[in-house]
């Protein structure tokens, strides 16, 4: 096995703080989601999962990603950072507003469009869900700008608060005031708008230029020319992602719908893994002069990813009927078995995570949406065919299927563009002791 390079201790510290993170946000989400579902129960829920529909394909056909191209671009450590954030600001503002504008324009055609299988009228709740997407694109535009900073504790705090106000509000006006629906609403909204004032009083100003001299006009043009392919990541990645819940919302019943959601986000637990290595993996990149240390530093990332979670998704697997009856009830015992068929793709997929980082670090993002073509449109059609045939075990056959070709397709590029042997992201016995020795030093250090 190759010597790791030094920069693989501290990305693995640092990802561990994040997925430290991750986990506790995730049992909070979890918690969230146990009083959400026994409360308002599998139909109202499945309403919840429709409102939101929108905000996801505003943020994933409306948000330009100037925010995670400035992470490339302050790492290559072309400009100021206060420069950096005033651009990607401007275009969270203008993108956001122009998507209000036509969202509040075609709002009574989007109300019946996605609630036309209801009686009642929630056309308010949806009103507030539309409003809110600008403070959404301001509050992500920071985290990714910490993110790029490496500030992780900031990044975590702002995360983690979000979390934790979303819960207890979620708790304190379902229970408590008996609200429905309006307790999610209200509990996002607060959970938007009190992370955002901390993001923003956390920035670190000192030696900042003046505001009026902040605007770089070859910065901006360079960010929004290398965001260009984070949209189209985005854009395809957004199509990949709602493709199956939007035929779902179609085809399934509320109660349904709400099944095959509560599965899909119980997979990410599986992601907490690579998720927290990619966040700081794609910044790190960035930084390395050296095209063989990239390389390397992703197999490694890639071959302990893939140990972790075949241990995570196989555990999972096996607890997953007794799990979801014991938090949700039995009448949501159908989301186990959805969960169950998703894990094999989700853990293959997922593994890859650290080839994307790689071509989005190395300045090559423009390959990724090349390679996502074919696996979207498999799925695209795998999702119609297997929704009509199958139904809800149909939905979660295609969702695993395209999140495994888009995961095999990556691993595939990477390999041939470096010219690698295959065997290079075969786990080995190195992996497993560093992952051994990592658990251990975490332990000791909680001691």
């Amino acid at each position: 096995m190759n010597e790791k390079p030094p920069e693989s201790v501290s990305l693995f510290n640092s990802a561990f703080a994040i997925m430290q993170r991750e986990i506790f946000i995730h049992v909070l989400n979890i918690l969230t989601g146990v009083v959400v579902a026994r409360t308002l129960g599998p139909e109202m829920l499945g309403i919840w999962v429709l409102l939101s529909l929108v905000s996801a394909y505003a943020e994933g056909f409306g948000r330009l990603k100037t925010d995670v191209s400035s992470i490339y671009i302050l790492g290559s450590r072309k400009a100021r950072p206060e420069e950096i954030l005033f651009s990607t600001t401007f275009f969270a503002l203008i993108s956001s507003l122009i998507i209000v504008a036509f969202l509040l324009w075609q709002f009574d055609y989007i109300e019946r469009l996605l609630l036309s299988s209801t009686d009642v009228h929630y056309n308010q709740e949806l009103m507030f869900i539309v409003l809110l997407i600008p403070f959404e694109f301001l509050l992500t535009n920071l985290s990714y700008f910490f993110i790029a900073l490496e500030n992780v504790t900031t990044y975590n705090r702002i995360k983690v608060l979000q979390s934790i106000l979303n819960f207890i509000l979620i708790i304190l006006l379902t229970i408590l005031l008996d609200l429905t629906l309006w307790a999610l609403v209200i509990a996002r909204i607060f959970s938007t708008f009190i992370p955002l004032a901390y993001a923003w009083l956390s920035l670190e100003r000192e030696g900042w230029i003046a505001l009026r001299n902040r605007w770089n006009k070859s910065i901006t043009m360079e960010i929004l020319r290398y965001a260009f392919n984070f949209y189209v990541i985005g854009i395809i990645a957004t199509v990949n992602r709602l493709t199956i819940k939007s035929i779902a919302a179609v085809s399934f019943n509320s109660s349904q719908l709400a099944f095959y959601n509560q599965a899909e986000a119980g997979s990410r637990l599986i992601n907490v893994i690579p998720n927290s290595i990619s966040v700081i993996l794609y910044p790190r990149i960035s930084k390395l002069e050296k095209k063989e240390s990239a390389v390397e530093i992703s197999c490694l990332s890639f071959r302990v990813t893939l140990l972790v979670l075949i241990g995570i998704g196989t555990l999972l697997f096996l607890m997953a009927n007794p799990l979801i009856v014991f938090l949700y009830g039995i009448e949501f015992e159908p989301t186990a078995e959805v969960l169950k068929v998703a894990i094999p793709g989700v853990v293959i997929g997922s593994s890859c995570l650290s080839f994307k980082s790689f071509f989005e670090g190395s300045g090559k993002a423009d390959i990724i949406p090349k390679l996502q073509i074919v696996p979207v449109v498999l799925q695209i059609i795998f999702s119609y065919f297997l929704i009509d045939a199958l139904g809800l075990i149909g939905a979660a056959i295609a969702f695993s299927l395209g999140s495994a070709l888009y995961g095999i397709v990556i691993f595939i590029a990477f390999i041939k563009i470096n010219n690698l042997s295959f065997f290079r992201a075969i786990p080995q016995i190195g992996d497993i002791k560093l992952i051994y020795n990592i658990i251990i030093s975490k332990i000791i250090q909680a001691s």
